[in-house]
């Protein structure tokens, strides 16, 4: 009866061992897929709360916009940073010139000079004209080193609509919306819009964000924005998109200057250096 007792203290040991054991594997893949989901989302991963997504191509009038845009000149503008490159006098090289607020730069030799505007040759030849007074038939090169800071485009129903720089360290979607005066006692949050045009048009996201207390850090708060994406917060749920796209979008930009612009970001070792 002893041993009886004992056999079965023991198979309650070790069936509890087991149990344990169990737990805590389940513990540890629930803790793995975890760490894993807030892997994917915080290194860029599709957003868990994107509820719809979809491409629209350009319209005929559209496509042709773009293409202009891929031939037009790139105009500096403010806080661009280049650099100038003399062939023969070397002494008189010059980098990370920035463009100023007021749209003018300085350096050694030059009086202040107003760039935003210019295209790349305009600026070469005015320089050139600059030097020309000193020295002999210069020649130089202008080369944009970096980009001025780029525009996310926040409209609908948010504090203050409009055209906002984003920081060098990068903005999400939320301090996009934030920077914009947040959301509006009107706002539709649960189906904020993000436009991205992409080369033949444009791709449509919308997220919920009515809940971002119960997601954290892993929610889509955190997905970056980039350069030229447009954000709409509606009044009421969005209908059509290609309504949209043809009333709202259009009315609210220059469609010109934002195809320019987005072109001249995924196109930029094009129009580094004048030829």
């Amino acid at each position: 009866m002893g041993q009886l007792m004992g056999a079965r203290r023991n198979q309650n040991f070790f069936m509890t061992r087991a149990a344990i054991s169990k737990g805590h594997m389940k513990l540890g893949v629930v803790l793995l897929v975890m760490f894993v989901v807030a892997g994917v989302l915080g290194c860029g991963g599709s957003p868990r709360r994107s509820v719809h997504t979809e491409f629209h191509p350009f319209t005929e009038e559209e496509q042709q916009i773009w293409d202009e845009a891929a031939e037009a000149r790139y105009q500096l503008k403010v806080g661009d940073t280049f650099t100038v490159d003399f062939k023969y006098q070397d002494e008189l090289d010059r980098s990370d010139i920035v463009i100023l607020p007021d749209g003018r730069f300085t350096m050694s030799g030059v009086e202040d000079v107003r760039a935003a505007g210019l295209t790349i040759p305009e600026l070469d030849a005015l320089l050139t004209d600059y030097f020309k007074q000193e020295y002999r038939n210069p020649e130089l090169a202008v080369i944009i080193q970096k980009l001025g800071p780029q525009p996310v485009y926040v409209l609908g129903e948010v504090g203050s609509p409009g055209t906002y720089d984003i920081p060098e360290t990068g903005a999400g979607i939320l301090q996009a919306i934030a920077m914009a005066g947040g959301f509006s006692d009107d706002a539709q949050s649960k189906q904020v819009l993000l436009i991205r045009v992409k080369d033949g048009g444009y791709i449509y996201q919308i997220f919920d964000m009515s809940h971002l207390e119960k997601w954290g850090i892993a929610g889509v708060e955190h997905l970056f924005v980039q350069p030229n994406d447009i954000i709409y917060v509606p009044r009421s749920a969005l209908g059509d998109l290609e309504y949209f796209s043809s009333t709202v979008l259009t009315a609210a930009l220059k469609i010109s200057q934002l195809f320019w612009n987005a072109w001249a970001i995924t196109r930029i070792n094009q129009i580094r250096i004048v030829q």
